[in-house]
């Protein structure tokens, strides 16, 4: 693995809030976000077509969706069109812009976002140079209310002087 491989890449909370608002307009839940050479892919469960309450097994269905540099970059500037219209995120889009501070502050990149319901999984590839590069860290909702606390204080935000 080269310097280069290691180096991250983007704005990690930028370019994961913007797809996480794009995976709550698609009603997504139990995404799994593989960042690739080309992009991200996702794996997650969307909404079927007709929800059959007597069969709860129905009610959702496999999908993937492949987004490449250039899809993600649309949905930055589509994202940044919501900010300061009183838009309300919603839960990936929350998470996912969360997790990406976190993966920036980490200097990490080749994310690996895996959505456990009451948490998450996040690898990344930090250090080159190390025995394991890749670090694995669970996130819990607790985690995301902490890290939501520290985005605030850097703004000048509640618990924060600016």
């Amino acid at each position: 693995m080269t310097e280069e491989e290691a180096t991250p890449r983007r704005d990690y909370e930028e370019a994961l809030r913007s797809l996480g608002l794009v995976f709550d307009e698609l009603q997504l839940q139990d995404v799994m976000l593989l960042e690739r050479d080309t992009g991200f892919l996702v794996t997650a469960l969307g909404p079927a077509e007709q929800l059959l309450a007597d069969e709860p097994q129905k009610r959702w269905r496999y999908v993937e969706y492949e987004y490449d540099e250039h899809q993600v970059t649309a949905a930055s500037m589509r994202g940044a069109s919501h900010r300061g219209t009183r838009h309300r995120a919603d839960r990936n889009e929350h998470a996912f812009r969360l997790i990406g501070r976190f993966v920036n502050s980490e200097r990490g990149s080749r994310v690996l976002i895996i959505d456990q319901g009451d948490g998450f999984i996040v690898r990344t590839l930090v250090d080159a140079a190390a025995d394991m590069p890749h670090r694995f860290v669970t996130i819990s909702s607790g985690d995301l209310e902490r890290l939501q606390e520290e985005a605030l204080a850097s703004r000048g935000g509640p618990g924060g002087v600016r």
